[in-house]
């Protein structure tokens, strides 16, 4: 997972910063960086793909978060025994927390309201996690 985090993130940075530098033509003395050259780049590549020049960077852009968004989602899934167990945790915490303090009463009739005898309880078949027995290290055994 290491290496395809590292074969995502290395082009976006080595793209991003060439376009950031060469756009404002901070050159350093080298044609490389230099407007001149960022024009010609994106002259061939609306040329290629028969747009405008200037739609170019916005369509990267998108195609980037979209390929972002999906790494994430990956990486999000692998890595969940890592965060699952505490955001359900927390989650459940937060929920019981409302449940017990806001919502006591139940509409019975559209002007009807009665009190609701004890708050809601929440089953699960697993004990809530505590920091004790959290699972620490690596999602699969693989990684």
């Amino acid at each position: 997972m290491r290496y395809i985090l590292l074969l995502w993130f290395a082009p976006l940075a080595l793209f991003w910063g060439w376009y950031g530098l060469s756009a404002y033509d901070i050159n350093m003395g080298m044609v490389f960086f230099s407007r001149n050259l960022h024009d010609a780049v994106f002259a061939i590549y609306g040329d290629t793909l028969g747009v405008a020049p200037e739609k170019i960077p916005p369509m990267i852009a998108g195609a980037s978060i979209v390929d972002s968004a999906i790494i994430g989602a990956i990486a999000a899934f692998r890595w969940r025994a890592n965060w699952y167990p505490q955001t359900k945790a927390w989650v459940a915490d937060k929920y019981s927390q409302h449940f017990r303090e806001e919502n006591t009463t139940q509409f019975i009739a559209d002007d009807d309201v009665a009190p609701i005898d004890e708050a809601p309880e929440f089953i699960d078949a697993e004990p809530e996690p505590t920091p004790t027995n959290l699972k620490v290290g690596p999602a699969l055994p693989a990684e």
